[in-house]
């Protein structure tokens, strides 16, 4: 037997989440295309778990509409909306072994006995957990729980996947190899997918797109590469894989282009809307190139700290246009803390911001 995928879009038109006088979510609009793994990012309290949990029906909105499949589902419980969640905890009930837990579900909705083991079966073999049926939640690893409790929600076949957090109890190494499994799950079956998450790098490897949310609200969505090379905004620029944000000013534009003054050094990039005058300048950590020799173009920074990290170096930098966080190959030799180095910029890697 095969898990059958039935994706469908997910919108949410002009929604608002009011818990008494506090505005959880505000507002908000979004369109998650089938078939397309979507990821809300931003930090607690930001109102993207409250978002994932309107669309599964454990919450329901104060104003706007909801839709899941062209279908308005803003009034309808948790058990009429077609989509499973995935828990930050697993949710394993500890007394019942896996293929009693991946087949909860199944139990819960009918059909006969054996289809019901006939599905799990085929769950647990999408999870590469064949062979664990017999086994209890407390004989296995964060990871095989998380696979477990991933199989239970596939095997329900519904057209919407949630994942809150799924991966935040688990150790670095066995997060990376987690997160390309669920998202070579979610792209072989060809599911609809939201994924909440805090961590910046875990939704820039797993999303189609990225909606990201401050203070009950959108404040960019996109692709990935779209939100790291093009920020619209300062908490954008700086919560999406960090940047530098250094004071600057545009002396002109020449078509989309512009020249930018940075600490008496020209810079030629695009200007993105942003008009002449003073600006803000979002440097990613990758973009600052450090020289051991002074050239035309370069800035004498103090490293002020260094450290190696294995894969690269890390440096913090002192500067007179402010304090810089470097980030440089592992393969690229290595400043001392305490000497003077001669950095440049770009060109992949920096962003104009309006003041």
């Amino acid at each position: 037997m095969k898990i059958a995928a039935r994706s469908a879009d997910v919108e949410f038109r002009s929604v608002t989440r009011r818990f008494g006088p506090v505005v959880a979510v505000d507002a908000i609009s979004f369109r998650i295309e089938s078939g397309s793994l979507v990821t809300l990012l931003g930090p607690s309290g930001c109102g993207k778990t409250t978002t994932l949990r309107m669309i599964a029906g454990l919450e329901m909105p104060s104003e706007g509409t909801i839709l899941i499949g062209g279908r308005d589902v803003s009034r309808l419980p948790a058990t009429e909306r077609d989509v499973s969640m995935v828990f930050q905890s697993y949710a394993l009930f500890p007394h019942m072994n896996v293929i009693e837990n991946v087949g909860y579900g199944l139990a819960v909705g009918g059909g006969s006995r054996s289809e019901q083991l006939d599905k799990a079966r085929a769950g647990l073999a999408l999870v590469g957990l064949s062979g664990y049926e017999a086994r209890m939640p407390s004989e296995l690893s964060g990871g095989q729980q998380q696979r477990v409790a991933v199989a239970r929600a596939l095997v329900l076949e519904p057209s919407v996947l949630l994942f809150d957090e799924p991966l935040s109890n688990l150790d670095a190494k066995l997060r990376r190899r987690m997160r390309e499994e669920i998202r070579e799950l979610q792209q072989g079956l060809r599911l609809t997918a939201v994924y909440v998450t805090h961590d910046q790098e875990e939704a820039l490897a797993v999303s189609d797109r990225i909606i990201v949310m401050s203070e009950a609200r959108i404040a960019q969505s996109g692709s990935p590469e779209e939100l790291y090379d093009a920020p619209a905004t300062r908490f954008v620029a700086d919560f999406i894989g960090g940047a530098n944000l250094v004071p600057c000013g545009i002396r002109a534009h020449d078509g989309a282009r512009a020249v930018v003054d940075l600490g008496g050094v020209a810079l030629d990039m695009p200007h993105r809307g942003v008009p002449p005058g003073a600006a803000t300048l979002a440097i990613r950590p990758h973009a600052i190139n450090l020289h051991r020799e002074a050239a035309a173009g370069r800035v004498a920074a103090e490293i002020r700290k260094a450290a190696y990290l294995g894969s690269h170096l890390e440096y913090t930098l002192s500067t007179a246009i402010g304090e810089l966080f470097a980030v440089q190959p592992a393969g690229a030799a290595p400043f001392a803390q305490g000497t003077t180095a001669h950095v440049d910029f770009g060109p992949r890697g920096l962003a104009l911001l309006r003041d």
